[in-house]
Parts: C-alpha cells; structure tokens; sequence
C-alpha cells in the first residue's frame, strides 16, 4: 500500500532527493578530479591557482560534510513511517540542521572565493579600474561570508533555541522572515558582482565560434547559481512570512544543492574544456605523425616530410585570446583593458 509523505514540501520523494544529491555531487568529484590533474599536469603553480584549487576542494568538502547530515536525516525521515523514532534522534536532527547551516553557507562561498581568486590568475592585464573592481568583489565576498556566519551563530540568543524541541522556544537563524532577505540578498549580489567580472572583459576578447559556446555554457552555469538563490527566496519567503513555522527545509535543501553543485561546476568546467582540448590535440599530432611517416616511407623525398609537417604545424596555430581551462590569458600580454 503507498503512504503519503506529508513531511516532503517539494514535489519529489525523500529518496528521489537523496538519490539526487548524491547523483549532482558525483558529477562535480568527477569535474573536479579533471580539474586537479589537469592543473597539475600543465604544472600550473600559481599562488591564484593554488588558492583556487584550495578553496574548490574545500567548497567541496563542506557540500559532501552537508548532504550527509543531509542523508542522515532522510534515513530518518524514511524510519518514522513505520514506527516512532527515538528521543534522541528527535533531538539530534534539529542540531544538524544547525550544523548543516555552517556547511551550506561554507560551500556557497568557497565556490565563490574560488572563482574570485582564479580571475586574479586569467587576468593578470586589467586596467587600473577593473583591478580595483576586482579587490572590491574579493574583499566583498570576504565580508558577505563573515557576515553570514555571524548571522547564523549569533541571531538565535540563547544559541540552543535553534534546535530545541520545544515549539514555543524555537528559533530559526536561517528561515525567518529577517534573516532571510539578509543573506539571500548578500548572497546574489555576491554572484551578479562576480559574473560581472568577465563580462566586462568579454568584448577585448577575439573569440571564435566554439570559444564563445564554451564561455557562454560556463556563464549560464554561474546564472543557474543565481537562479536557484532568487527561487529559493521567492519560494520560500511567502511561506515563512504567512507561517514562521511552515515547512521549508527540502525546500531550502534541494535550492541550495543546485545552487552549489552549478557553483562548483561553472569553476570546475573551463578545466573540462582544456582537458576534452588536450585530448583532441593528441589525436591530432598522432594522425600528423602517422601521414609523415608515410609520406617519408613512399618515398617523397625529406622535402616532402617536411612539406607535410609544417602544414600540419600551420592547422593548429597558437591562439591569441586564453583557453580558461589549459591557464593561459583571457588577453595577450601587450593589451590593456
């Protein structure tokens, strides 16, 4: 006989939501496996790229940290339809959504301190302005973070009302009416000021078709990030406004999986992209390689090879405008923005 599951608020079963959790950060350990080697590889030893890596691997950390109090919870879920749970499980569920909160926030944004600090190493040639722009977002972020922890320790005094039992005493730091607008609103900005650092570069750029495809699929990953932020909030505030105690957890859980899983992909995918580059330029020199040889054995001449060699050195010139993934520039070295 099925059971209705009146404790889900979205339109999908817990088990679907943990199923989708799971399947999303999968994805993005694969991206970001990619990412590491490939850095590695093409020995990318920059201060940037080291902070960036760092602070990605560490958003990642805190995501998986997060959906698996997240799955413990949903284990649980899954439990109370067929018998009462324990006390003590009642009581540790709220406190890991408490803990949850710290992780949630942290994984946001990290993935943004990320993609902040790996445009101090794409953009090495900005103008005075855009540099200054660019400590603006850097330290802006900073302060958005700080600022969003503060809120989530400190708004809910004394600190256990934030998951106590007892409905008359409890208290929510992150889904109250005030708070928020606060964060949500700190959290958009934040992105829009850091998408909007590419964007003011874009037209220096002399991009051909499949870079302008690959840059604008990165793009619209990072505005899924603030799609999920602005739906969440649209989402949610009516229904906390209406009722402080209305049910919005899966609500809030599954937007912010897909805010910070697109968040940590847009960082992670350029790096696809000189991975799936790299691949192709291999296969390439290989088919170059085999028609020299057999130029060479069908007895051209040394003329002919290296007739044949040049041309295939000419089909794969050196790009003027940066591949994001392989770490060379947005911009040549003698242009200013």
């Amino acid at each position: 006989m099925s059971q209705s599951h009146p404790h889900v608020d979205v339109p999908i079963s817990t088990e679907g939501l943990l199923a989708l959790t799971w399947g999303l950060n999968t994805l993005v350990f694969a991206v970001l496996v990619i990412r590491l080697v490939l850095n590695r590889r093409q020995k990318l030893k920059g201060p940037a790229i080291i902070i960036s890596d760092s602070l990605i691997c560490l958003s990642f950390f805190f995501g998986i940290a997060a959906i698996t109090t997240d799955a413990w919870k949903y284990s649980k879920e899954i439990e109370a339809r067929t018998h009462e749970l324990s006390l003590h499980d009642k009581e540790t569920a709220p406190k890991l959504s408490f803990l949850c909160g710290y992780l949630v926030f942290s994984a946001m944004w990290f993935a943004k301190g990320a993609f902040v600090v790996y445009y101090y190493h794409l953009f090495t040639n900005l103008s005075k302005k855009l540099k200054y722009y660019l400590m603006f977002v850097t330290a802006f972020t900073v302060s958005t973070y700080i600022f969003t922890m503060l809120l989530q320790t400190f708004w809910c005094r004394p600190i256990w009302t934030n998951w106590t039992l007892d409905p008359l005493r409890g208290c929510s730091a992150t889904g109250n009416a005030t708070t928020l607008p606060l964060w949500s609103f700190m959290n958009i900005a934040t992105d829009i000021l850091i998408l909007a650092v590419p964007l003011s570069v874009l037209h220096t750029l002399q991009l051909g078709r499949r870079q302008a495809v690959a840059l604008t699929v990165v793009f619209l990953i990072g505005g899924l990030s603030i799609f999920a932020a602005v739906a969440r909030f649209i989402i949610i505030f009516p229904k906390i406004k209406k009722n402080a105690k209305a049910r919005i957890v899966h609500t809030y859980e599954l937007w912010a999986l897909i805010e910070i899983t697109s968040s940590q992909l847009a960082v992670c995918l350029p790096a696809l992209r000189g991975w799936l580059r790299s691949r192709k330029d291999t296969r390439s020199k290989k088919t170059w390689g085999g028609n020299e040889r057999k130029t060479a054995s069908g007895g051209s001449g040394g003329s002919g090879g290296a007739k044949k060699l040049r041309g295939s050195e000419d089909s794969f010139p050196d790009l003027d405008v940066a591949r994001v993934g392989s770490g060379e520039r947005f911009l040549r070295n003698d242009e200013r923005v």
